[in-house]
């Protein structure tokens, strides 16, 4: 039986590892043909090999902080899918810091890769996409873009300028090219909260997922960490025909601590 995904032919950024490779698993599983990138062409070469046996998958090298990476990747993604309907823009840069306290380097690398990599992105497809049309861009914000955390400024800022750009594109697109964003929150095994709870682990005993549970019971309505996969399965959704009618969104993946 075709799977929800089939006759998709979808370039993930940032696929190597994380919620990318999480992504990638999950379209293979629907049927979805697969071409994911990453700044370490190694990795994703690595990832590729290890998720072939579920379906048609392959990898390529992208900076996506880069004019010249991202209109090449354009161009091959292409030529090797015969065009693509979906593009999933995960690539993304963690980084917490006090305003008062946060380098000029860090601040310039979020903006790099955040928000700059997902425009470029955005702006290397959306003209073949919009030609193939029946095409989903999905872009990749935060809980963070939405509600204000302290240390999290400039990392929100970039995130809420994701959301930005996805209502813009959302009208700009249509109707060819349904434009939707996820709000992750505090996912169980990877990212910036998962991080900062094996730091703590580290200095109070005891394990990350630990810490991390308590931190659910006490902070999410659900009383759950999110995983990888829980990602994943929303970006199935939206790329699917059951989401057609769903356009310039921001689904939050986070349990209730961001309603809205």
């Amino acid at each position: 039986m075709a799977g929800r995904l089939a006759g998709r032919r979808a370039v993930i950024t940032g696929g190597a590892g994380g919620i990318g490779r999480a992504i990638a698993a999950a379209y293979l599983r629907e049927g979805a043909s697969v071409i994911i990138t990453d700044i370490d062409g190694a990795a994703a070469e690595e990832t590729a090999a290890a998720l072939s046996s579920a379906g048609a998958i392959s990898a390529i090298q992208c900076d996506v902080t880069s004019l010249a990476d991202t209109r090449a990747l354009a161009t091959e993604a292409n030529n090797r899918l015969g065009g693509v309907n979906v593009l999933v823009n995960n690539a993304g840069l963690s980084g917490r810091a006090l305003i008062t306290k946060i380098e000029e380097e860090l601040i310039d690398a979020l903006l790099a890769v955040n928000l700059k990599g997902v425009i470029l992105c955005a702006q290397a497809f959306a003209q073949t996409m919009y030609e193939e049309g029946d095409a989903v861009m999905i872009n990749m914000s935060s809980q963070a873009g939405k509600r204000g955390w302290p240390e999290l400024s400039v990392y929100g800022a970039t995130k809420a300028g994701v959301l930005g750009m996805n209502r813009a594109l959302a009208v700009e697109l249509a109707p060819r090219v349904r434009v939707n964003a996820i709000c992750p929150g505090y996912i169980s095994d990877v990212g910036m909260a998962w991080r900062g709870w094996e730091a703590r682990s580290n200095i109070e005993g005891g394990t990350a997922g630990d810490i991390g549970e308590n931190f659910a019971a006490e902070n999410i309505p659900l009383q759950r960490l999110q995983s990888a996969d829980d990602i994943a399965n929303t970006a199935v959704f939206l790329a699917s025909d059951e989401a057609r009618e769903i356009t310039g969104d921001a689904i939050n993946v986070g349990g209730g601590v961001v309603m809205d």
